[in-house]
Order: C-alpha cells, then sequence, then structure tokens
C-alpha cells in the first residue's frame, strides 16, 4: 500500500508535462517580436507559408533562425532537424526545402539550387495554398479568422499559430483585402528560386489557372 501510495504520489499530474510555468515560458519564447505593418500581399504571403509549415508534424520548439528540413509525405507534412542527405535508407517524405522562423514569428521557406527539390513536394506545396486561397477568400473578415487558438493543433504549432496570429494582427494595414488571388500569381516568387520554374512548369500551369 505504502509503495502503491507513494507512485500514486509520483504520478504527473499533466500527463503532456505543460504545467503553467513551462507554457509561460515557451510562450515568452515564442511570442513575436516587433511587428512592422506589411503591404496586403507581403503579409498574406507570410501567413499562408506560416500555415504551411505549421500544418506539419514536428514535436520540437523550433529556434528562431535556424534551418529545418520540411517534407512531404503522403497525408501529410513533416518538418525535421534531419537533412535529406542524413536519412541513409529511410525515406522522410519529398523534400520541398529549409524553413526558418523569423523574429516575427512568421516563416520562410528556401529551396536552393544545391539541393535535389522533388517535383512532388511542389506540386503538394501548390495544392496547399491553393486549398489556403480558397479557404481565406470564403471568409468575411480575415482579421477574425486569424489562429489565436486552434485546440487540434499539438503544442508547439498551438503556441506558434497563437504566436503568428498576434504578429499578422500587428502587422495587418488598414483596409480590405479584395486581393486574395495575389497569391497564386506570386507562388513561384515566395517557393521556387528561379533554377527550379522550368521544372514545374506544368505544374504551376494548373495550379495557376485553376
Amino acid at each position: 500500500m505504502a509503495l502503491a501510495g507513494r507512485a500514486e504520489q509520483r504520478k504527473n499530474p499533466n500527463p503532456q508535462g505543460k504545467g503553467m510555468v513551462p507554457v509561460l515560458r515557451d510562450w515568452a519564447a515564442l511570442r513575436p517580436g516587433t511587428a512592422v505593418a506589411k503591404t496586403p500581399d507581403v503579409l498574406l504571403r507570410d501567413y499562408c507559408i506560416s500555415s504551411l509549415v505549421l500544418s506539419s508534424s514536428f514535436r520540437f520548439k523550433p529556434v528562431i533562425g535556424k534551418s529545418y528540413f520540411l517534407y512531404a509525405r503522403v497525408d501529410d507534412w513533416m518538418m525535421s532537424l534531419i537533412a535529406p542527405h542524413e536519412w541513409g535508407q529511410r525515406d522522410p517524405g519529398a523534400f520541398l526545402g529549409c524553413c526558418r522562423l523569423r523574429p516575427d514569428m512568421t516563416w520562410e521557406i528556401e529551396t536552393s539550387p544545391n539541393d535535389e527539390v522533388d517535383t512532388v513536394a511542389l506540386e503538394k506545396a501548390q495544392a496547399f495554398v491553393r486549398g489556403f486561397v480558397d479557404t481565406l477568400a470564403g471568409q468575411e473578415a480575415m482579421h477574425e479568422e486569424l489562429p489565436f487558438y486552434v485546440s487540434g493543433l499539438p503544442y508547439y504549432q498551438r503556441l506558434l499559430a497563437t504566436a503568428l496570429a498576434t504578429s499578422l494582427q500587428r502587422s495587418m494595414p488598414e483596409g480590405r483585402f479584395d486581393e486574395v488571388e495575389a497569391l497564386l500569381h506570386q507562388l513561384s516568387d515566395w517557393l521556387l528560386p528561379d533554377d527550379h520554374q522550368d521544372e514545374v512548369a506544368n505544374a504551376q500551369a494548373k495550379f495557376t489557372h485553376a
């Protein structure tokens, strides 16, 4: 009985290990820095790319400025600490590019001419952007739909989504956002360096005119 009682006392009351103090500490590390006003196209670009990254699966706390590796799997996305050449015989999925967290809690994705960019990953990214634009176009007011709290997200994704929403709210320019189609027309500038645009010309044409 005594052993059972001690075991019961040692049992973690929070199985996820995230009490209030760790949450506040993580939020202090992940809350956005100074955010400046952005033009609508830059704001929408940052929102879209950040949403793509935060839709991926990962279980670590990202560090500002550190490069991570984004892979498109069959049914989802994965952000990893492991570079494409480090997997050996394992298959992490189709490599899209490196992603980095900015001080304002938005994300950037960079493909490199030195890496083998997988057209499967690019097509999945284009499909994601199409879905993002369709969702955004169906909203009455973007500022009312920002992801300040999305209960279904895992812990770090939820904190980062809240930080992203806060950043976007601070950076939001005055006026309406009727030019959501700019997301489609500028997709190649967000995700693809010039060296890779010919590789996905057919997929890009299909996507742009969808």
